[in-house]
């Protein structure tokens, strides 16, 4: 297998097939998920959510905590990434359990840990759910991804995460704040909006390059690589990493009496005013808001700029999710020796933000221009 970079255009061709980062798309049935909420139902189910806390739905910063922390809590959520809402009590039993069975070695003797899901449980006591114990309904059948009006697929659970991290922005380090004085010694994500949404999603699809080189002994197919790309950071996680940038600029997202999360939603996806606006050109905010200038119609001027900052960025997130991804010796070694600037080759993090890059141009080239 030959990989090479294309001098003309910057793109990664493995065997003639071209890898790419998808942004948008429709939803697909498939064996796994047969079908998908629409906007309308989310919203429904979010409604009922908000007003479980009685008298604070328009505590507009406290129910953003709230909502995410139904889909994204535990896993570092508290200890690392939004650590300003750590205190922050949200309304179920959030639990980390094995979901699947340990991985056998080649040995046949050793094991991998098996892979920990979360557990959403209604707590006892619900006053508007007697029914303790079991999965609410919003977080079943991964109902956070949802079919918009204009037919895209999105996960709104992405959206709430971009938007919570927005309020609470802080770097992203493994120091207890009182060691924070050494973290130039140590993996550091300037900013906890980006590794919780798009530079997070694509370290995943790195991370598991390299843990799908070790386990296999030999390098990826062209389909394989893809594969990895299409599962750990497909279109609808993307399109949700990418609206929270954008949503944050429109309304005031941290007002302790403002607008109910629902609404900001309603208006921003099933609207006609400013957020349809900023919507239907979200790209080209979004590429602003993360420090890509002098767009020309194709080409930003400072894209070599860009990408040399981020690699460091993405070198670092790579580290963090390594390291989550085992948690134990043999993943702190694979995350150190990533992080010291080994494994390039297999982690791809430049190609991977070339095609990101690539994608967004590719998409603001078809929105309205601003």
């Amino acid at each position: 297998m030959y990989f090479f970079n294309s001098i003309l255009t910057g793109e990664l061709y493995i065997a003639n097939f071209m890898i790419y980062q998808p942004i948008e798309q429709k939803f697909k049935p498939s064996k796994e998920k047969e079908n998908a909420i629409s906007l309308e139902k989310f919203l429904e189910l979010l409604t009922n959510e908000e007003d479980y806390f009685r008298g604070k739905q328009h505590q507009t910063k406290l129910m953003i905590t709230r909502l995410r922390k139904i889909f994204y809590a535990k896993y570092g959520w508290d200890s690392k990434l939004i650590r300003g809402a750590a205190k922050t009590e949200g309304r179920y039993e959030v639990k980390l359990v094995p979901c699947g069975e340990p991985k056998p070695k080649k040995n046949g003797k050793e094991f991998e840990p098996a892979p920990k899901c979360r557990e959403v449980l209604v707590k006892k006591g619900d006053w508007m759910n007697p029914n303790a114990g079991t999965v609410p309904e919003i977080f079943t059948d991964n109902n956070q991804q949802v079919i918009l009006p204009d037919g895209l697929y999105c996960d709104l659970g992405h959206v709430l995460a971009g938007v919570d991290a927005y309020n609470y922005f802080a770097p992203v380090t493994p120091l207890p704040k009182w060691l924070m004085c050494l973290k130039p010694f140590f993996p550091l994500v300037d900013s906890n909006v980006d590794i919780v949404t798009w530079l997070g999603d694509i370290a995943s699809s790195a991370g598991e390059f390299l843990y799908k080189k070790l386990e296999n002994k030999r390098e990826l197919s062209d389909e394989e690589i893809q594969k990895i790309i299409d599962e750990y950071a497909p279109g609808p996680d993307m399109l949700g990493d990418i609206d929270p940038y954008v949503i944050c600029e429109i309304y005031n997202t941290k007002a302790n009496d403002g607008l109910r999360p629902t609404e900001m939603f309603k208006d921003y996806y099933d609207g006609n005013g400013m957020g349809s606006y900023y919507r239907k050109r979200r790209c080209q905010f979004f590429s602003t808001i993360v420090g890509l200038n002098g767009w020309d119609g194709e080409n930003f001027s400072n894209e070599k700029a860009w990408i040399k900052y981020y690699l460091k960025q993405l070198r670092n997130n790579d580290a963090f999710y390594l390291f989550s991804r085992c948690e134990n010796f043999k993943g702190l070694m694979i995350a150190l020796i990533a992080w010291i600037g080994c494994y390039k080759h297999t982690l791809r993090n430049k190609t991977l933000l070339q095609i990101f890059v690539k994608s967004l141009k590719s998409e603001i080239k078809s929105e309205p221009k601003l």
